[in-house]
């Protein structure tokens, strides 16, 4: 289910090995205790020096769980013995079947090592294994509408004209309908928000490759989703992660790798997203790009603001569902990077020559700029 793409780098701010996780401080215990609290367990319990687990983790879901921690839970027995190997084996199997729980760093794992055992038959009476300890974000009905969204915006094979009668059924085709307003744009990174609820906006860009691969505007694609489903209180500003590049740019690889970061972003339950994280892991991957192009939800605010003095490039920003206005955030990265904001009936270009005090008719809406913010006026 969560495999990794041969045709794409997965960086979780900076991706983590099994190797890294099993040279942590080891946690001495006499005897482990689990957890009684409001977080939900999946244990997976392993024999007295085996690593054997993918049958057990078969039964768990990872796709909807907000991942709190691991535990490896292990015996001081024989006493003094060296088991980092055998439990380096556990944890690389833990990756073989979910990659996420190990490469991504924000999730926290414990090494614990458990002392009040003298002799064997004590020890193969303690607990040996893991507890996986997270929160279900998602409920199953809600995993099965994300499927099918994706499933119906994204076939697997679609012609050029199935994809084209995908397109004409969207009630907002936004991003196939500024790519063809901008024809300028060309040799382009894309910045793509994969969240779940960007699904009707963010597989327009597969399609409208699929439709125009000879025109050269698709050059790379970053994709986010705000920190493949870590708890909010380990997603700091620049180090988030749920980041992912994809070099190889046809139909077939934006699909399966779209539906990949969806799918390792399920268990985000808070609203932000780090997209100026992603920005700059676009420009630091391709620094000699000619456009930047980031497609951001409008209902969700970049959660790290505080990097936009970090972007010394252009940034265009093609912004999805503005009915009710447009996010001042967006507005202010257009400005502040000498960028534009597009959106399905306008583009507003010229920001960066607005000055101190200027007001900015945008969305419908009202801004004004105030100690170098722009700010809605009522």
């Amino acid at each position: 289910m969560i495999q990794l793409s041969i045709t794409a780098t997965n960086l979780n701010a900076q991706s983590r090995s099994a190797q890294s996780i099993i040279n942590q401080r080891i946690v001495n215990v006499d005897q482990y205790e689990f957890y009684d609290g409001d977080l939900e367990t999946f244990k997976v319990e392993m024999g007295f020096g085996s690593a054997a687990i993918l049958e057990q983790l078969k039964h768990f879901q990872v796709l909807g769980q907000t991942i709190h921690h691991i535990d490896l839970v292990y015996t001081d027995f024989p006493k003094g013995a060296n088991l980092k190997a055998l439990n380096l084996n556990r944890i690389k199997e833990i990756e073989q079947f979910f990659p996420i729980l190990v490469q991504n760093p924000l999730i926290k794992w414990n090494i614990i090592r458990q002392t009040d055992c003298q002799t064997e038959a004590a020890a193969r009476t303690f607990f040996h294994g893991v507890i996986i300890y997270y929160e279900a974000s998602s409920s199953k009905e809600f995993l099965k509408e994300v499927a099918t969204k994706l499933d119906n915006y994204l076939p697997e094979d679609p012609s050029k004209i199935v994809a084209q009668k995908i397109i004409d059924t969207m009630s907002k085709p936004t991003i196939n309908i500024v790519l063809n307003r901008q024809k300028q744009w060309t040799n382009a990174v894309f910045i793509v928000d994969l969240t779940s609820s960007m699904i009707p906006y963010n597989s327009q860009i597969a399609l409208w490759q699929l439709l125009n691969t000879d025109k050269g505007v698709i050059k790379e694609i970053v994709m986010f989703n705000d920190g493949d489903s870590a708890p909010i209180e380990a997603k700091i500003p620049g180090k988030t992660g749920g980041i992912y590049h994809l070099k190889s740019i046809n139909y077939q690889a934006i699909r399966s790798e779209s539906r990949k970061v969806c799918h390792n972003g399920l268990g985000n339950n808070d609203q932000p997203e780090n997209d100026l994280e992603a920005v700059l892991f676009a420009i630091e991957k391709n620094p000699n790009a000619s456009e930047y192009i980031l497609i951001a939800d409008n209902d969700a605010p970049p959660r790290d603001m505080e990097l936009l003095d970090k972007i010394y490039r252009p940034i265009r920003i093609i912004l999805c569902d503005t009915d009710k206005g447009i996010l001042p955030e967006y507005l202010e990265i257009a400005r502040k990077t000498g960028g534009s904001v597009h959106t399905m009936k306008e583009d507003i270009v010229d920001l960066i020559k607005k000055k101190e005090g200027e007001t900015i008719i945008a969305g419908g809406k009202k801004y004004k700029i105030i100690n170098s913010r722009i700010l809605v006026v009522n």
